[in-house]
């Protein structure tokens, strides 16, 4: 019987000690995977907020400030999801940093024909006016100024270093307005030599037209001078037929 109650007192030990180390192994599992969601769910967030961006808005900028990288230019397009705030960003900034790696895929910016032949969603001189506005910039739009880049120093006093932002900011502007102008003139003046081109090429075809039409007529003209002698000969052959039944 003593045998028995130790027997079973030692049964009931393990179960307990069992049932301890479960319960210790169960708390220490939970917090683990619990980390786990919660540092993919804030890896997750950053992804799920990224915008859309279209080749349109990327060549939109890229044309105003050709020296930011193109994937520079979509991370920050993908925060803003505007091209009026990535572009105030490069102005404040200097420029924009680039993607981390989960980010960085490849992505192709249209190069000038494909754009010019694409339609394009958003318009780069309503940006540009939109920028020119915000800056107060509509009398030096006037004039025509394009003031050049203030030099690279660092200002003593704090109000001559937000003057020589200021001046900066305005000679990126209107300086990625004038290379707009200019694109689009060299644009307009293409299109203008190709239209002349084609019009040359159709006046050439017209004017091959009625000398071909000359040739016909003098043909035709042959053809009816050389009727009444065909005639005469066919009246003759008859009457020589004729003449020779009878004889």
């Amino acid at each position: 019987m003593a045998m028995f109650n130790d027997f079973l007192s030692f049964l009931i030990a393990i179960c307990i000690i069992v049932w301890i180390v479960k319960k210790l192994r169960g708390q220490t599992v939970q917090p683990v995977v619990g980390n786990r969601r919660g540092n993919d769910v804030a890896n997750e967030v950053p992804r799920a907020r990224l915008r859309t961006v279209t080749p349109d808005m990327i060549e939109t900028v890229c044309a105003m400030f050709p020296n930011i990288p193109p994937a520079a230019v979509k991370y920050d397009l993908q925060k803003t999801g505007s091209v009026e705030v990535t572009c105030d960003n490069i102005l404040q900034n200097d420029g924009l940093p680039l993607p981390p790696s989960y980010v960085t895929a490849p992505f192709a910016v249209p190069s000038a024909a494909q754009a010019s032949t694409s339609s394009t969603g958003i318009n780069i001189s309503s940006t540009q006016q939109s920028l020119i506005e915000r800056y107060k910039l509509q009398d030096a739009v006037k004039r025509g100024l394009v003031p050049s880049e203030p030099p690279k120093k660092w200002e003593a006093t704090a109000e001559k270093r937000q003057e020589m932002l200021q001046w900066k900011k305005d000679a990126m502007v209107l300086q990625a307005r004038e290379r707009y102008l200019e694109q689009q003139k060299k644009k307009q003046k293409e299109e203008v030599e190709t239209r002349a081109k084609n019009n040359s090429d159709n006046s050439t075809s017209f004017q091959l037209q009625p000398t071909n039409q000359t040739n016909y007529n003098n043909n035709d003209n042959e053809e009816v001078t050389l009727e009444p002698e065909v005639r005469r000969r066919q009246i003759l052959q008859a009457t020589e037929r004729r003449w020779k039944k009878d004889v």
